[in-house]
């Protein structure tokens, strides 16, 4: 490839995550071999003085290590001892790739390893379980669109996009009174996601292996109760008789009207509650002395088991609720708890053959690509591997 606009052009579809099979291959063979390099030295440097993603630039560890990165790339250009020593070489293009991957890049990839990770498991998608009042069960990614099933004058709707929509059809105080005593569930597997729009018009996304029950109707209730395992978001509907009460294994998080997350997995040490909008109480469920918190948008209650009190601090509730918009997003994540939410969401078996302990990614990649794709972007720390065994994934150093 000798023509400079051709070269230009396939470096941003590379950034984009726009490239072909063969285009991303003939890409990375350029950046190894050395040819055209000064001019893809220019290139980047060029992309390295773009500011940041507004998402990722203002979370305060990322713009330690960005600014580190950075200068340490520039002086590695500015001196031209990229061209000097191979191994300098090396880790200038791995420093490189790291901060581009926040610079201007969806995702930066790169096939390190890729003889390990020939064998690959597609992401998950929409799959969830309705469980009615009677017991009776409806697998939803397998029902079609439109009326699934109707319960003491309320209608169960199946949308086109695949969202399920509850709707209190008659109006009669008998009816009502009896669909306030009756429930459903909605639960999610391991590699599925689904929305929910609740009987008050509360719209939820439950995230993978997770489950909601809640009331037919709220009409003829004094709070709206629901019953939450595993992680979900919560957009409320306002209504100032009926609070909006979500209980989980360690807490209840009581509301009028907000939007919020609670991730609230049984493998995880804490259960935490993060507020974007309006505002909740967080009452831990266990230790007598533990004072209820009242959230602020922007910060994150963590309820532990046992009587510890609830710790409220500050977060990024975009990168929070990442899952919700498509996205894993982790900011100085530990493998470990990186690996948990891959396994949820590609329902695999995570194998440790080696103590990883203490090491720490941050990246972000888009959730509906294939598991090889999100596990090359954490090989970019140089320090973890995987290999892929049919629906297991084995890390080592």
């Amino acid at each position: 490839m000798n023509n400079r606009q051709e070269l230009t052009l396939l470096f941003k579809r590379y950034l984009a995550n726009e490239c072909s099979e063969k285009e991303e291959q003939v890409f990375l063979e350029l950046l190894r071999s050395g040819e055209h390099e000064t001019f893809l030295k220019d290139l980047i440097d060029s992309e390295l003085k773009q500011e940041p993603d507004p998402q990722f630039k203002d979370l305060p560890q990322v713009k330690e290590d960005l600014a580190h990165a950075k200068r340490q790339i520039l002086l590695q250009i500015n001196a031209g001892k990229i061209q000097q020593h191979p191994a300098k070489k090396k880790l200038w293009f791995k420093i490189a790739a790291i901060f581009l991957l926040f610079a201007g890049a969806i995702f930066f990839k790169v096939h390190v390893g890729k003889q390990n990770l020939q064998v690959d498991v597609e992401p998950g998608g929409n799959k969830a379980i309705l469980t009615l009042a009677d017991g009776s069960e409806i697998i939803l990614d397998q029902a079609g669109k439109g009326n699934l099933a109707q319960q003491a004058g309320v209608q169960i709707v199946k949308t086109t996009n695949g969202q399920l929509i509850y709707t209190v059809k008659e109006s009669s105080d008998s009816s009502k009174g009896i669909a306030g005593n009756l429930t459903n569930t909605i639960s999610t597997p391991r590699g599925g996601q689904y929305q929910v729009n609740l009987p008050d018009g509360t719209r939820v996304w439950l995230n993978a292996a997770s489950s909601l029950t809640f009331p037919l109707s709220f009409a003829k209730l004094k709070e709206r109760k629901v019953e939450l395992k595993g992680e979900a978001y919560f957009e409320v509907e306002k209504d100032a008789a009926r609070p909006f009460i979500v209980q989980s294994d360690r807490q209840t998080v009581q509301v009028l009207g907000t939007h919020f997350n609670i991730n609230s997995y049984e493998d995880e040490p804490d259960t935490k509650t993060t507020l974007l909008e309006g505002a909740v109480k967080v009452t831990a469920l266990s230790g007598a002395k533990n004072e209820p918190a009242f959230l602020k948008p922007g910060q994150q209650a963590r309820t532990s088991a046992g009587s510890k009190p609830i710790n409220v601090l500050r977060v990024d509730p975009m990168a929070e609720i990442a899952w919700k918009n498509g996205q894993f997003f982790f900011e100085n994540e530990s493998i470990e708890n990186i690996m948990k939410q891959i396994s949820r969401w590609y329902d695999v078996e995570v194998i440790y053959e080696d103590d990883v302990a203490g090491k720490t990614v941050w990246g972000s990649v888009t959730r509906y690509t294939n598991v090889s794709k999100v596990l090359s972007i954490l090989e970019l720390t140089g320090e973890i591997h995987f290999k892929i065994e049919g629906r297991r994934i084995i890390v080592h150093k």
